[in-house]
């Protein structure tokens, strides 16, 4: 069964709202290479009005993450703070990721 189109009617910060969207089973009957898996969920998304972005490094990963987070909260980090915001709160080197993890989970229910 083919995979319908969407097409987007509102897209803002918070949400994006398409046109139609219809649920279909579809049984698959050969194995799909994780890289095709990948490659069908991105076209699912850019479908739906996603941008795609290559990121080809860990810096650019980072520097995503920095403009994202100044975007969502209306604000501009400068380099220093940037830093110290991205080592104390994000990516401590002295903590593996079960104690990241524990603290993003943790921390984000004291600041409500």
């Amino acid at each position: 069964m083919s995979l319908k189109k969407f097409e987007p009617i509102s897209i803002s910060n918070e949400s994006t709202v398409v046109a139609e969207f219809e649920q279909f089973v579809r049984k698959e009957t050969a194995y799909q290479s994780e890289a095709e898996l990948e490659n069908q969920f991105i076209s699912l998304l850019r479908e739906q009005a996603y941008d795609y972005l290559e990121i080809h490094s860990e810096a650019e990963l980072v520097q995503n993450l920095r403009v994202q987070l100044e975007k969502l909260n209306a604000l501009e980090f400068t380099d220093a703070e940037w830093e110290r915001f991205f080592a104390q709160s994000i990516s401590s080197e002295n903590e593996g990721i079960i104690e990241k993890t524990r603290r993003i989970q943790e921390d984000y229910g004291k600041q409500k």
